[in-house]
């Protein structure tokens, strides 16, 4: 068995803090040493991909030219859009307990097509396809307590064209989990929420009963 001869990989060459390109060896993926990015595996999220397509056009000459440039929509991005929203067209006709499930589904692994393109479903499909994207949507942001949507835990939201709930969303639940936790710690188990009068209100309470 041969060892690995570590001089046949190419030098990092990234820029260091003197000015001068980095001596270390390199990695076969990259080129750059671990210092430099060279165990980096790149954006994995839809997010992140899209930030590096981002940060691409705004080096990219063709940006100061034609911003249109940066607003085409991918045709992949439309077509897994599409996709996901015919399917949940089907699931807005459905009655079924296991229908929150089903939207939940599509909608994590599609939500950030289906915010791309909703608008330009809406102008071909007609303004019911925003409701029924945006219902899907909501449905999904209450339950993964997203940050815009959070308030929902506090107070109620008009409902939804489609995709209501039976039960409150899993951010709902948790938070009154914890407030009955709470409450068992402070109060014990069988604490019910009343208060103990004082003896100013016992004694008030005596009065009023003797005038009636």
């Amino acid at each position: 068995m041969t060892k690995f001869n570590l001089e046949n990989l190419p030098k990092c060459g990234a820029k260091t803090r003197s000015g001068n390109p980095c001596q270390r060896y390199g990695n076969k993926a990259n080129g750059r040493c671990k210092l430099h990015g060279g165990r980096s595996t790149g954006a994995k999220t839809k997010e992140g991909k899209l930030a590096v397509r981002v940060n691409a056009l705004l080096n990219a000459i063709i940006w100061y030219f034609d911003n249109r440039f940066y607003m085409k929509i991918k045709e992949t991005d439309l077509k897994n859009a599409l996709t996901a929203y015919l399917n949940l067209i089907d699931l807005s006709k459905v009655q079924s307990n296991k229908l929150e499930n089903e939207v939940i589904d599509i909608v994590s692994q599609y939500h950030v097509e289906l915010e791309i393109t909703k608008y330009y479903i809406a102008t071909y499909d007609g303004p019911d396809a925003l409701l029924i994207i945006q219902s899907a949507l909501d449905h999904y942001y209450k339950d993964i307590a997203a940050q815009h949507l959070l308030f929902h835990i506090y107070t109620p939201i008009y409902p939804t064209p489609f995709y209501n709930r039976t039960f409150g969303s899993k951010a709902e639940v948790k938070k009154e989990m914890q407030i009955l936790i709470r409450t068992a710690k402070k109060k014990g188990d069988y604490y019910t929420g009343r208060v103990n009068p004082s003896p100013a209100q016992r004694q008030l309470k005596k009065q009023l009963k003797l005038i009636k």
